[in-house]
């Protein structure tokens, strides 16, 4: 008897796009690409990676809304512990991406970031850990970070704990590391580990196959009223001239800093979401082991940055815009979504940022009435030159999109009507009314969009993943830039 015939591969294919540029001054007004829609509603922050054989390798999150009521214990679960990561594999430089495979050792994980590193495979995923199923490390009730290592290009890996254990955190200090893994000109890898408000690093000296955890100190900026650590979500990186940098995510509403920090953004929150956190960037002239902060990045709401080196000592600075900004706020196209500008370093260390001209825009997919879906979007740069971006966006049904265009969930029962055809957001309407119109206003979209996008609630909504391939163009000779 033969054995059944494997399923056919299936596979996206990419079709023509455009990626704008707003202010076009040294870039033309529109860039050519083309963009390949991943099927499925639930493949959330994708973040990739190319290996040594030339394929590019795409991890994202991914979940099942059947298992919050079908989980024994899923009453007492967080959501996270439903999440799972998938990986992607593209043949082709980004066009095409072939089906999915789920990493067994990464249930439970969300908010997959890659980073590769002479030829090894690492990805980071952070746990929230609240100890039930299927988390495979249970035993757990507390946040923590694993490091998934591969050696044969993701076909299998082995992990390590970044944990209380690990790290020595209290009971009320939860774990949040940086974003990716970094490899210093002595060639140990480093990662920055937050432990609360503490700062620790983790260090290997043989590729990655163990880490110690040892101290290390952020100086110039503290936070008041939050345990939290400038490590959370940085993205460390070498610069054209090899200094050490890492842009970080800053709640500016709770950070102090010892000076005035150069460009401020001036936006000090009260809205009473982290999604209007910016980017603030931080040297650090010992390996890694001590910081200091240089200055901000852009405006508020500027998050999930990602830094590739062009010529000329500019690099390319990709980042999602993760709520619209304020006004005033120093963003000329103020949607959510995934955009990229260039960024230039000058022989005397400083770095200049124009976010006024030439910001190109890779992702525009998010309703105007919709929160985003996480978008992401880390950049990849080819041998060729040509650019690969993921990002997530909301695949919401016409008639929901319908009502949020009318406003309609600034009416209680419209909005509890919803709220109560999902289990995984347990707030109502009256959660989330406020003294200020504006910021009731603000909450209600926001949450509503996200009893589709993460609660999907009646089948209504969900999130959807996105590659795109494009080239910076010049404005004046049509040529490619970079």
């Amino acid at each position: 008897m033969k054995p059944p015939s494997a399923a056919p591969d299936q596979r996206s294919e990419g079709e023509p796009y455009a990626v704008r540029v707003i202010n076009p001054v040294r870039l033309a007004p529109a860039m050519p690409a083309t963009i390949s829609r991943l099927p499925g509603r639930y493949n959330f922050k994708p973040h990739i990676g190319r290996l040594p054989n030339g394929e590019i390798v795409m991890f994202v999150a991914h979940t099942h809304s059947e298992e919050i009521f079908t989980s024994e214990n899923a009453g007492d679960a967080s959501r996270s512990l439903t999440s799972h990561v998938v990986l992607y594999r593209s043949r082709d430089d980004g066009k095409t991406w072939g089906r999915g495979r789920h990493v067994r050792e990464l249930v439970g994980g969300h908010e997959p970031s890659v980073s590769i590193i002479d030829g090894v495979l690492f990805v980071k995923v952070d746990v929230h850990g609240s100890g039930s199923f299927p988390d495979p490390h249970a035993e757990r009730d507390h946040s923590y970070t694993v490091i998934a290592r591969s050696v044969d290009g993701g076909a299998s890996f082995t992990t390590t704990l970044i944990d209380r254990l690990a790290t020595g955190a209290g009971v009320n200090e939860r774990i949040d590391c940086s974003r990716n893994i970094l490899k210093l000109p002595d060639g140990r890898l480093w990662l920055g580990v937050g432990v609360g408000a503490r700062h620790r690093v983790a260090v290997s000296h043989d590729k990655g196959l163990t880490w110690r955890i040892a101290d290390a100190a952020v100086f110039g900026v503290t936070y008041s009223g939050i345990s939290r650590s400038f490590f959370t979500e940085g993205v460390a990186f070498h610069t054209n001239l090899g200094r050490l940098m890492m842009l970080a995510r800053v709640d500016f509403g709770f950070a102090r800093f010892a000076n005035p920090l150069a460009h401020d953004p001036g936006f000090k929150g009260g809205t009473e979401t982290d999604n209007f956190d910016g980017q603030v960037l931080f040297t650090s002239t010992d390996a890694g082991t001590t910081w200091m902060p240089v200055r901000a990045i852009g405006f508020p709401s500027l998050m999930y940055p990602s830094i590739v080196p062009l010529a000329g000592g500019r690099m390319l600075l990709t980042y999602t815009v993760r709520e619209i900004p304020p006004e005033g706020s120093g963003c000329i196209h103020r949607k959510v979504g995934v955009q990229a500008v260039i960024i230039e370093e000058n022989a005397d260390g400083t770095i200049d940022c124009d976010f006024s001209r030439d910001v190109a825009v890779i992702d525009d997919c998010t309703p105007d009435p919709m929160r985003n879906a996480g978008c992401f979007g880390n950049t990849l740069r080819l041998p060729d030159g040509t650019f690969v971006t993921p990002f997530s966006y909301p695949l919401i049904d016409a008639d929901i999109l319908a009502l949020a265009d009318r406003k309609e969930y600034l009416k209680e029962e419209v909005f509890d009507y919803w709220a109560s055809l999902q289990n995984t957001y347990s707030h109502r309407y009256r959660d989330f009314v406020r003294d200020d119109p504006l910021l009731t206003a603000m909450h209600l979209r926001r949450n509503f969009s996200a009893l589709f996008l993460y609660g999907q609630a009646a089948n209504k909504g969900g999130i959807a993943t996105a590659v795109v391939r494009w080239s910076l163009t010049d404005a004046a000779a049509g040529h490619r830039n970079g």
